[in-house]
């Protein structure tokens, strides 16, 4: 990994530049101001140490009352180093700062950084108008104050307690002060009024308890989990954790597949739980995430089309965000309600949050000396309080994870600047800052564990035996590194003069063959013994490579005797593809592939012909019938008798009637039968048509 070391003001690079081990740069060599610090170094916590995650560390300078920025390479030449650029690059603020530095920290785009003082809080941005002189470049226009109307005004005493900026904005700080408010400052709108304020009061008023006694000291904006990323995490002086849920900054930004997730379980398991309270909430998340981020309600909004969501203003009208707490602490299984455990003594004092893939952690610092460790058991839910007395919600609870208690209070003096470091490849470093002004930097080793050969994957696969006695470990990384470096013991300047045979001279010859044996005579032993352990161990390795080896080859001589059977297989199939292919495009050729199905207006009138084939034909046919059975009985009762002559005269006047209406009934008989021919021709022309249709799909 390499960095290019580059003017600001040219771009160009410069040649002169000298690349040194961090803890010997000259930046860290000037003494502190004693007479300005004064014991007040060693009461009040500072960290005049920045970095911006990529290759820029930057260092307030006390003594000189100016920033410095140095360019960093990790690991580079040897993976475990940490050089600095010298000369450095000096910023100094165009406005004069009335109060000592106390904390500076940077944004995560490294565009500006801000300084905390007792008696003012400025930011400085990093890039924009600037002018150089000598090596120094000096900010101009772009030193601002923020809050100065509140908290460093001579006519009240608030003050700062925690001043960090939003993980998900370059512009938003959140600010905890004395008076027990939080305050979220945009700087890109305004600097002197808050964005957001909430005011902390953890116990509800005309509780017994001593309210005066608690007070908030420490917070931390939460992680990219969950609702966690709406949290924040606040810290009060008896050690108890409280939760702000949801803040967010107007115009942060957040992942889209996140949001709709939380958009998404609200839905699906807050509105179906048995608690009303928690439907309550989840009806008041739903609407608080559907108006921030409008694209949510959106059908035509997708995430192919949208990365990220921008925060909108908006706050519920007739609800406020509750305070959640204290997190109650769960051991074994049983939850138990106390927040002041018997072993820590004094107050907290410091608090972080930090992300262990999907584990919340949480860190409380005790003013003597102990570091308290939980781990969140349930997942942070947005609470709000609404016009009337409603069932409490339970708080999230916490996992007590490690404690630590020093026996004895420690009189040891606190740093002036504590920085991680990591680079890409898992090296990572801590930089410490002493009150004299003394650079520390420990590296911190890894896990040195070797990956396993991809073999064992394919043999487990095809079902071979691993051997379960191998050890991947053959020497130990102590032995690879090499024997540590001797130092020398401290000698006067007459040593040279000194002979051998003198007390002087046997007591220091006597020292250096001590820290030889120790170092290099020792370390000679352990790799001979080492050596001599593992010689039939590797040799045992070795063979046990080679048989598995030898039968991987075999393997792989079965596959490719059996790789022409398989192409002449594949062969065969494709050559099958095609002629059903070939079968279907005849196929697609066929008179009936080309009918469409009947439309809306033909399957109605065939229903109307099945319904007159089915009814209006029967009746046709009972009532011909009807008639016929009628026609049989006036031809029955029409015989010729030998009655007398007026009865033979009346029969033939109803003979002539009856003969009238026949001819009638004749004629209605045969368009009946004409109509009933004609109906059943085109009945059997529409199944036809209908047959055809059917066919064809």
């Amino acid at each position: 990994m390499r960095y290019n070391f580059e003017e600001e003001d040219g771009g160009r690079q410069s040649k002169d530049v000298e690349w040194l081990p961090l803890q010997h740069h000259p930046v860290f060599s000037t003494p502190p101001d004693r007479d300005r610090d004064g014991d007040r170094a060693l009461t009040i916590p500072k960290n005049l140490l920045a970095w911006d995650g990529a290759s820029r560390l930057y260092f307030w300078d006390s003594y000189k009352t100016c920033l410095h920025r140095l360019s960093v390479r990790l690991g580079e030449p040897d993976p475990t180093s940490l050089l600095a650029a010298s000369p450095s690059k000096v910023l100094q603020a165009d406005v004069q700062l009335n109060s000592e530095v106390q904390r500076i920290s940077i944004n995560r785009n490294g565009s500006a950084l801000f300084l905390v003082g007792l008696d003012g809080l400025y930011v400085m941005y990093l890039y924009g108008r600037t002018s150089t002189k000598e090596s120094t470049i000096i900010c101009r226009y772009r030193t601002v104050l923020v809050g100065s109307e509140i908290y460093f005004d001579r006519n009240n005493a608030i003050r700062t307690l925690k001043v960090c900026w939003h993980p998900y904005s370059d512009t938003h700080l959140g600010i905890l002060s004395s008076d027990s408010v939080f305050r979220v400052f945009d700087l890109s709108s305004a600097l002197g009024q808050p964005e957001q304020e909430y005011y902390l009061q953890p116990v509800e008023p005309g509780s017994s308890h001593n309210a005066t006694a608690i007070c908030p000291v420490d917070f931390s904006f939460g992680g990219d989990h969950m609702w966690d990323r709406f949290s924040v995490f606040i810290l009060f002086s008896d050690g108890s954790v409280y939760i702000l849920c949801p803040v967010v900054p107007f115009g942060s930004v957040y992942k889209w597949e996140s949001v709709l997730e939380l958009y998404s379980d609200a839905h699906m398991f807050g509105l179906k739980s048995a608690n009303s309270k928690a439907v309550k909430n989840s009806n008041l998340a739903i609407s608080w995430l559907g108006a921030t981020f409008p694209e949510l309600t959106r059908e035509e909004v997708h995430a192919e089309n949208v990365a990220v969501l921008r925060a909108q203003p908006y706050a519920l009208f007739d609800a406020s965000i509750s305070l959640q707490g204290p997190l109650s602490k769960v051991s074994h299984g049983v939850e138990d309600d106390s927040v002041h455990p018997p072993v820590y003594e004094g107050r907290a004092v410091s608090f972080l949050y930090d992300l262990v893939s999907k584990d919340s952690i949480l860190v409380t610092a005790w003013s003597r000396g102990q570091l308290q460790i939980d781990a969140l058991a349930d997942e942070v839910q947005p609470v709000w309080k609404t016009r009337g007395k409603e069932d409490m919600m339970r708080s999230p609870s916490v996992h007590p994870v490690l404690s630590t208690s020093q026996g004895e209070a420690s009189s040891a003096s606190p740093l002036s600047g504590f920085l991680a470091l990591s680079d890409s490849f898992g090296d990572s470093w801590i930089v410490g800052l002493t009150p004299s002004n003394e650079c520390i930097v420990v590296e911190m080793e890894t896990w040195n564990t070797l990956l396993p050969p991809i073999i064992d994957k394919v043999d487990k696969l095809i079902g071979a035996e691993v051997p379960k006695d191998t050890d991947s470990t053959i020497i130990s990384k102590e032995l690879l590194t090499g024997p540590r470096v001797v130092l020398l013991p401290p000698s006067s300047p007459h040593l040279r003069s000194v002979s051998a045979d003198s007390i002087e001279g046997r007591s220091t010859l006597h020292q250096y063959f001590k820290l030889f044996h120790e170092n290099y005579v020792e370390y000679a032993h352990k790799v001979y013994f080492e050596l001599q352990h593992h010689a039939p161990h590797v040799k045992k390795i070795i063979d046990d490579q080679y048989s598995r080896l030898c039968k991987a080859q075999q393997k792989i001589l079965e596959v490719e005797r059996k790789q022409e059977k398989i192409e002449d297989r594949v062969e065969h199939a494709v050559r099958f593809h095609g002629e059903l292919e070939e079968r279907l495009q005849s196929l697609r050729h066929l008179p009936a592939a080309h009918k469409t199905s009947l439309s809306k207006a033909e399957r109605e009138f065939k229903s109307e012909l099945d319904r007159f084939r089915g009814v209006e034909l029967d009746a046709l046919r009972s009532s011909i019938e009807a008639v016929n059975a009628r026609l049989k009985r006036c031809t029955n009762s029409l015989q010729p008798s030998q009655s007398n002559e007026e009865r033979q005269v009346s029969v033939r006047r109803k003979v002539r009637v009856q003969e009238n209406e026949m001819s009638l009934l004749k004629a209605s008989l045969e368009k009946l039968s004409v109509m009933n021919s004609e109906n059943a021709k085109k009945v059997k022309v529409v199944e036809s048509a209908l047959k055809g249709r059917e066919i064809g799909t």
